[in-house]
C-alpha cells in the first residue's frame, strides 16, 4: 500500500468516527472512551483528558460542550493512526514475474531500466512498450529503427561492465543460451536480476512479448500488439503433425560449422513451409555441428547465410562431397533473413520467403 492510500484510508476513517461520535450521546461517548482506556494503552493520557472532559459535559445542558469533544477525538484518532503507520516497518511494493524458461523474479516493481543483451529481445521490448525503459544493448540490435539509438555496451560474449553498472538497472534481459556463460557468470556477480528469454516457436512469440510486458508495467498498453502478433501467426502455414520428408540444413558460419537446434524459430519456420531441419533434435538454438555427421544426415538442400561472394566458396568447399544429396541436385541455396534469426516479432512476417524458396526445391 503506498503512502497516498494510507493517508487517504486514514482520513475515511477518521471521518467515519466523526460522524459515528457525533451522532452518539453523552454516555455512549464516555462508554467508548472507557473502552478505548482498556484496550489502547498507548493513547492512555489523551483518552483519560477527553474523559474527564466528557464527565464534566454531562452534568452541563450546554450542548456546545458536547459538540467541541468530537474534533477532539478525530485529531487523536487520526493522529493515532498515522503515527502507528509511521511506527509500522516499511515495506516495498514487489513484483514477481515470471520469465519464459519459468524461472521468477522479484523486483521492486515495474522495471523502469532494462538492459537488453539480445537484438531479438530489444524488439519485443519495443513490441511490448517497453523500449524507451532500454538504458542500453548490444551490437545488433537494430530493430526497431528506434534500437539503433540506444547505447552498445558490447555483444553477446563481452560487455562494458563498468559503463553497465553505471547505468543502474532495474533487471538485465538475456536470451536464454544465446549469450555466452562466462558472460552470464560476470553477471550474477553484478546482483542486478537476469530475465531470460527463449523461444522455440514462432508461437511463442507473443507469448514472450507478454511476458515481457508484465515485467515493465505496460500489459495494458501492450494487450493490443500481442492480439495482433497472434493474429499473424494464426495465419501462417500450420506445421504438419509428422516430419516432412525434405531435409534441410540451415547453415549459419561455416568454421566452426553453427546451424539452427530445436530452440530456433528457423527450425519452426522450416516445418511450416514443408521441410524438417535435420538438426530438429538438437535440445540448443544455435549448436556447433561436424562436417561428417552432415554427411550421415544427408540433407536435400542446404540453406546457406551468406551473401554471395562467401555463399561461392562455401559451395566449392561443399563440391567434393557429391554423395550428399544436396550437392549432388545442386541445392545448396543462399538465404540470409535477419529477421528469423533475430527471432523477434518480426520474424513472423519473414516466413513466407522462406516458403517460396522451399516450394521450388525438387522433391
Amino acid at each position: 500500500m503506498s503512502m497516498q492510500e494510507w493517508l487517504v484510508a486514514a482520513c475515511v476513517i477518521a471521518a467515519a468516527i466523526y460522524a459515528a461520535w457525533s451522532l452518539a450521546g453523552l454516555n455512549v461517548q464516555l462508554r467508548l472512551v472507557e473502552f478505548g482506556l482498556r484496550r489502547l494503552p498507548l493513547l492512555h493520557r489523551p483518552l483519560q483528558a477527553l474523559r474527564t472532559r466528557l464527565s464534566a459535559a454531562s452534568g452541563c445542558k450546554a450542548c456546545s460542550t458536547q459538540k467541541s469533544s468530537a474534533p477532539s477525538l478525530v485529531v487523536m484518532l487520526s493522529s493515532g493512526l498515522i503515527g502507528l503507520w509511521l511506527s509500522a516497518p516499511a515495506t516495498a511494493a514487489t513484483l514477481q514475474v515470471t520469465d519464459d524458461t519459468g524461472a521468477m523474479l522479484t523486483l521492486k516493481g515495474p522495471a523502469l531500466r532494462i538492459v537488453s543483451l539480445s537484438p531479438g529481445a530489444t524488439e519485443m521490448l519495443f513490441t511490448a512498450g517497453a523500449g524507451q525503459r532500454i538504458v542500453a544493448t548490444v551490437t545488433g540490435s537494430d530493430a526497431p529503427e528506434a534500437a539503433k539509438r540506444i547505447e552498445r555496451i558490447g555483444d553477446a560474449n563481452a560487455l562494458v561492465y563498468p559503463r553497465l553498472q553505471a547505468l543502474k538497472p532495474d533487471v538485465i534481459v538475456a536470451w536464454k543460451d544465446l549469450t555466452n556463460e562466462l558472460v552470464i557468470e560476470s553477471l550474477k556477480k553484478l546482483k542486478v536480476p537476469i530475465y531470460y528469454v527463449s523461444v522455440r516457436t514462432l508461437a511463442d512469440i507473443p507469448r514472450s512479448v507478454e511476458r515481457l510486458s508484465v515485467l515493465a508495467g505496460t500489459s495494458t498498453s501492450a494487450a493490443a500488439a500481442v492480439r495482433e502478433l497472434d493474429a499473424r501467426v494464426a495465419k501462417l502455414p500450420k506445421a504438419p503433425s509428422k516430419p516432412a520428408s525434405l531435409g534441410v540444413f540451415y547453415m549459419m558460419l561455416d568454421s566452426p560449422l553453427y546451424t539452427v537446434g530445436s530452440r530456433h524459430v528457423m527450425t519452426d519456420a522450416i516445418a511450416r513451409c514443408g521441410g524438417r531441419n535435420i538438426y530438429a533434435d538438437i535440445d540448443f538454438p544455435a549448436p556447433i555441428v561436424e562436417f561428417k555427421d552432415i554427411k550421415k544426415r544427408n540433407p536435400d538442400v542446404i540453406l546457406m547465410e551468406a551473401q554471395p561472394i562467401t555463399a561461392r566458396d562455401w559451395r566449392e568447399r561443399w563440391s567434393q562431397f557429391a554423395e550428399v544429396k544436396a550437392v549432388a541436385n545442386r541445392q545448396l541455396l543462399p538465404f540470409i533473413e535477419p529477421r528469423l534469426n533475430r527471432m523477434g516479432p518480426s520474424a513472423i512476417d519473414a516466413v513466407d520467403g522462406l516458403c517460396k524458396l522451399l516450394r521450388n526445391v525438387p522433391r
